[in-house]
């Protein structure tokens, strides 16, 4: 188990501007890396209410379950590394493996029993250092969505923001804000059911 406070700027990109920043930053095909998102709620949506997301990560080499919690205007996540059969267990029978993250969810309130599979989304991502920190470019798509996502992980939040308005602004890139993928996900369901 690992806890970590991320400090991270999102910004929601068109498909011109995904694909001007991949030819910039010297980036082909190859360079991303394929990993699907399983997120998890309760039937009443007792994680989305506490604005909290809980996820398996699997990008064919491990399965990372991931509880993220609002702390102090930053996200802090807490990770727990599973194997395949808890993996298959979480998302198929809705099992929650024993841990601090069934732990943490039950000090919230929330009955880990209830935890169903909301969806899953699948990202093309890549990652390399940048400045002081870490930049990740996401082609996402889930249902009949494709979306394109530009973040950049830094160590304070104050350098942050200026390097990343600063690299919007050197590639005219307007801001605009990105909700999480969860959220995205479950938008997309929304309007697929209306």
């Amino acid at each position: 188990m690992a806890q970590e406070l991320e400090i991270e700027f999102k910004n929601m990109l068109t498909a011109e501007e995904f694909t001007m920043l991949c030819k910039s930053f010297g980036l082909e095909p190859s360079s991303f890396f394929k990993q699907v998102n399983y997120y998890f709620d309760t039937p009443t949506s007792a994680l989305k209410n506490k604005r909290t997301v809980l996820r398996i990560r699997d990008d064919g080499r491990q399965h990372d379950f991931t509880l993220k919690q609002p702390h102090d205007d930053v996200i802090l996540e807490t990770h727990q590394q599973l194997n395949d059969e808890e993996s298959r267990s979480m998302v198929h029978l809705g099992i929650v493996p024993s841990g601090e993250i069934e732990q943490a969810i039950t000090k919230m309130g929330v009955d880990p029993d209830q935890l169903v599979l909301i969806g899953e989304l699948t990202t093309k991502r890549t990652q390399f250092p940048f400045e002081s920190g870490e930049l990740f470019l996401d082609h996402s798509y889930y249902l009949d969505h494709h979306d394109y996502e530009l973040e950049y992980e830094a160590e304070s939040q104050a350098t942050g923001v200026e390097i990343f308005q600063k690299l919007l602004q050197d590639y005219s890139i307007p801001r605009r804000p990105s909700m999480s993928k969860m959220m995205r996900l479950y938008q997309a369901m929304q309007s697929k059911r209306s």
